[in-house]
């Protein structure tokens, strides 16, 4: 199966598991942040091995060969070639060079596009999963929004209208319980505004799906993989080593 085929399966798959996402008045960091969540969330369903912020896998060609460019997600597979993810607002064509140069070295370029995606144009095979989603200023502050009439998996429809005798009032409306939030705490001293796992943490501060690798200094290795170890220390034995191995069968 070629990069082309490969990569219009993993786009049509991943698309469908980001028809369901909503949100109100959210900021475009956050929007971010929960977009990366959730391609995380897809790989690791999938059951590969998922790491975030990766070097690139491809040489970068240019006068800066030393300084490789960063990939948001990257997914590794025992069947298949890795897939790069990218995860953007605005034209970056930095983002499309590198997933340029990925496709070249045979992984599965995907762009995830969120924002207003219309006059987007991306060369083959680099496959595009759109979010598309409305902004508006608030207090000085551009938030953006996504319905649900705008999921490609949600069909609104008009439900009869019952008879008068039939109808019922509908229950008064109670206290709003608060969404779940991070217990844990950012680097800049801000509460953390991820949904969290089961453990009460997200999966960016959740030990159970960092690295864990101890470094040279005798540190614990924090950064978030989804499981296993990062770059840096994917050749360490020990705890967490060897997660998500199990091969996919969907693309």
């Amino acid at each position: 199966m070629d990069v082309m085929e490969r990569s219009r399966r993993a786009t049509a798959s991943l698309q469908r598991y980001l028809a369901p996402l909503e949100f109100t008045d959210w900021s475009a960091v956050r929007v971010t942040a929960e977009l990366t969540r959730q391609v995380v969330n897809w790989g690791v369903e999938h059951g590969w091995r998922v790491r975030r912020e990766v070097p690139s896998i491809a040489g970068l060609p240019g006068p800066h060969p030393d300084r490789p460019g960063y990939l948001d997600v990257v997914c590794q597979r025992l069947d298949g070639p890795p897939i790069a993810i990218e995860i953007d607002r605005t034209d970056k064509q930095w983002s499309s060079r590198k997933l340029l140069c990925e496709a070249d070295a045979s992984a599965i370029p995907l762009w995830v596009r969120w924002n207003d995606a219309k006059t987007w144009i991306v060369p083959d095979p680099i496959g595009v999963v759109r979010v598309p989603t409305t902004s508006r200023r608030v207090a000085g502050r551009l938030l953006y929004s996504r319905a649900a009439d705008e999921h490609p998996r949600r069909t609104p429809t008009t439900p009869p209208v019952p008879p008068a005798e039939e109808t019922v009032a509908p229950p008064p409306a109670g206290p709003t319980r608060p969404r779940a939030r991070c217990s844990a705490v950012t680097a800049k001293g801000q509460p953390c505004l991820i949904d969290p796992r089961p453990s009460g943490l997200c999966h960016v501060h959740d030990p159970a799906v960092q690295c864990g690798a101890i470094n040279r200094k005798g540190r614990r290795c924090t950064i978030a993989t989804g499981g296993g170890r990062c770059t840096r220390h994917q050749d360490v034995d020990g705890p967490g080593a060897g997660l998500f191995d199990r091969p996919d069968t969907l693309l």
